[in-house]
């Protein structure tokens, strides 16, 4: 027989074991040009900011360099000297520029993955190296968004460009005959202007990556319906809880005592006064979660003390446990379209035992 869930669409929004398996494999929503213009804008603000520091250490250094350009080397040892002294002030320049780059690259990348660092996504693929991959990308509907963000920027460049020029390019034609310095401040006041545009334009268009690149990562991660259900399956619970399944069981076929109900449950949703549905899920058993007992506002309030005595989770809900107590009966499984919340709350009472059990 095919696989029904290969038939199916993917229409639910991914889970959060999804998510947090994705995580893991070092899958995150993230926009290189975010990144890319954070950057570039790191850059300007800081070069603004030591340009005369960078100016006197270069004027300095030609100045030297000038005034002793008529004298030779009397030795080796006062060549290095030159060299040392060059050297010096070329890290005196740079090393600000690029330890504060550094620091703003690390920051945005990890601003955008929520501090995730995964060793799997280093591994070597062997994939990657496959030329049939490599096309495949390039005639992909992500390749196709790349090719349109790499015009869309260069069109970006050359509007602002060839609008700033034709606006002041009779001042341009003009430093040709007025001194150096002072062209090279009128100049300079231009080109800033012109960098300050195309990063203005650059911003809004890293802003609309981002937002695509969220949507793409959530559109890849949704999930059919039948991946929910078998993602219930995969649950492992508490083998204290499986252990109390297996003794009341019988019970909970043959009695509606509520204190049964309760303490053979995995989980109580509450609203938190109104309403509380108590649920169990065993994947070895059923595909979904039952609803082992429901109850609305003194009985509600029973389920949660019993819940409380005999240490059940308690999540509060307000719309699931509004939801669970119109749709679901009791000794009912809940309905499909409930599917996907419950088996968060599932997941993440699990999880939580786990860790109390370590």
């Amino acid at each position: 027989m095919a696989d029904k869930s290969s038939d199916q669409e993917k229409t639910e929004e991914p889970t959060a074991r999804r998510l947090e398996k994705a995580r893991e494999d070092g899958q995150v929503a993230m926009s290189k040009e975010v990144s890319s213009v954070v950057l570039m804008i790191a850059a300007l603000l800081m070069f603004m900011g030591v340009s005369g520091m960078m100016y006197d250490r270069l004027a300095y250094l030609f100045q030297s360099f000038f005034y002793n350009s008529g004298f030779g080397f009397e030795d080796q040892s006062q060549a290095e000297s030159y060299l040392k002294t060059a050297l010096y002030f070329g890290l005196q320049i740079v090393m600000p520029l690029l330890t504060m780059l550094l620091i703003v690259t690390l920051g945005v990348n990890l601003a955008q993955t929520k501090g995730l660092f995964s060793v799997k996504a280093l591994e070597f693929k062997g994939k990657k190296l496959n030329p049939i991959e490599g096309v495949k990308k390039i005639i992909s509907m992500k390749g196709m968004v790349e090719l349109i963000k790499g015009f869309s920027k260069l069109g970006i460049v050359g509007i602002i460009g060839y609008y700033s020029i034709k606006g002041d390019v009779n001042e341009y034609v003009g430093f040709v005959v007025v001194p150096i310095q002072s062209s090279l401040s009128d100049m300079g006041g231009h080109l800033l202007s012109f960098v300050v545009k195309v990063l203005s334009a650059l911003l809004i268009l890293s802003i609309a990556d981002a937002v695509y690149q969220k949507y793409e990562y959530n559109k890849n991660l949704k999930m059919t319906k039948q991946e929910i259900k078998d993602e219930f399956k995969q649950m492992e619970g508490d083998p204290h809880v499986k252990g109390q399944r297996k003794r009341f069981g019988l019970k909970l076929i043959q009695q509606k005592r509520m204190d049964h109900a309760v303490l053979a449950s995995d989980v109580v949703v509450t609203n938190p006064t109104h309403y509380a549905v108590a649920l169990k899920y065993d994947p070895e058993q059923n595909n979904a979660p039952i609803v082992m007992v429901k109850g609305q506002r003194l009985r509600a309030l029973k389920i949660k003390e019993l819940a409380k005595e005999y240490e059940i989770p308690i999540v509060e809900n307000k719309p699931v446990a509004r939801a669970l107590f119109a749709t679901a009966e009791e000794d009912q499984f809940i309905p499909e379209d409930l599917f996907r919340v419950v088996a968060e709350i599932l997941a993440y009472v699990f999880k939580l035992k786990n860790k109390h059990r370590i």
